[in-house]
């Protein structure tokens, strides 16, 4: 089967339909935008009913099958939209092939699969459908790939971006594309017409009512508490998880751990090796933007206030698994104080 990422499609479609399209992945921008534009070239061509299920044991299908089956004078032509849930059973997987077998020139099937493994590949149902289908990854991009990502979109949208505007963007609504194309329209609103700087786009995300995680973790490395502990408050009520926030922190504190690796014996009282910091930041590719964060951070900490915040954050993880407490936010709220 032809696989591709979802930038990708509107490139792919122009060449025609296929009767099958897998969706693979969770994101859901990229997952609605792909089924918007296989369902809009499909339109065009006479496909007139869409039918949406849901694949679980609830699925009524042998309705379904008679609603494939249903031939005559007037007839439509059908978008079956299936979304599958992350493991089909054994059950599932026999009608599911039942069901595909229908496959006809006025039939096309849309599944979504939030998680595609190898095991599927070798699933009856996808084996029939293997050399007449299209597999399109929808999973958000991670942090590596979301610059290559917005760069695509940026041109798409004839958005001018410098290259630590991409930057800054990616970092600041890592694994939110929602959130990410928002910023765009209105950038696009506010500067179609000449080079977006950091400064410009920075004006844009502080006015976005949704603040980041990373938004979070820049305030505590500035020393900006009252901040930090606003920001924390709206992830609470946003419904953030917790122990997102402790593993983004985490790894902050270790990367800063990394880059001040002392070449000698130090105390615990002594602040952190500075050393060539700027070889430390190529080394270990930290954005230019997030550089002075990191550097604001450094000049304030000790070793040992270091090590006390990575031993609070193992406590609190532990805390936060083993009895879903939800003073866990509480708890936040004292961490955020420890990096004044």
């Amino acid at each position: 089967m032809e696989r591709i990422f979802s930038e990708q499609l509107e490139a792919n479609l122009a060449k025609g339909l296929k009767p099958f399209y897998l969706l693979n992945g969770q994101d859901l921008l990229l997952v609605d935008e792909s089924k918007d534009q296989i369902i809009a070239l499909a339109r065009k061509q006479g496909f007139d009913e869409k039918i949406d299920v849901a694949i679980n044991n609830e699925t009524k299908w042998d309705d379904l099958f008679h609603q494939l089956q249903s031939t005559g004078l007037f007839s439509s032509r059908q978008i079956v939209l299936l979304n599958c849930p992350d493991n089909l059973t054994a059950t599932q997987q026999k009608q599911l092939s039942e069901l595909l077998s229908f496959s006809h020139s006025d039939l096309i099937f849309i599944l979504h699969l939030p998680k595609f493994s190898k095991a599927m590949e070798k699933q009856a149902w996808f084996m029939a459908i293997e050399n007449n289908g299209l597999l399109i990854n929808c999973q958000t991009p991670d942090i590596n790939k979301m610059p290559i990502w917005l760069q695509h979109r940026a041109k798409k949208m004839a958005l001018d971006l410098e290259n630590e505007t991409i930057k800054l963007l990616a970092y600041s609504y890592e694994g939110n594309l929602l959130a990410l194309q928002q910023a765009l329209w209105m950038l696009q609103l506010r500067f179609s017409h000449e080079k977006i700087t950091p400064t410009k786009a920075q004006e844009i995300i502080e006015q976005s009512a949704q603040f980041t995680p990373f938004q979070w973790v820049d305030s505590l490395l500035a020393g900006k508490i009252k901040r930090a502990t606003r920001i924390l408050n709206h992830l609470r009520n946003e419904e953030v998880q917790a122990v997102v926030l402790l593993r983004i922190i985490q790894k902050e504190l270790m990367l800063i751990l990394e880059m001040t690796r002392s070449p000698t014996l130090f105390k615990l009282n002594q602040l952190l090796f500075k050393g060539n910091l700027r070889q430390e930041f190529d080394r270990l590719k930290v954005w230019q933007n997030r550089r002075p964060f990191y550097q604001q951070a450094i000049n304030r900490f000790t070793y040992a206030k270091l090590y006390q915040l990575i031993q609070t954050l193992a406590d609190l993880e532990k805390q936060v698994k083993q009895e879903f407490s939800e003073e866990i936010w509480q708890q936040l709220e004292i961490f955020n104080q420890k990096f004044s």
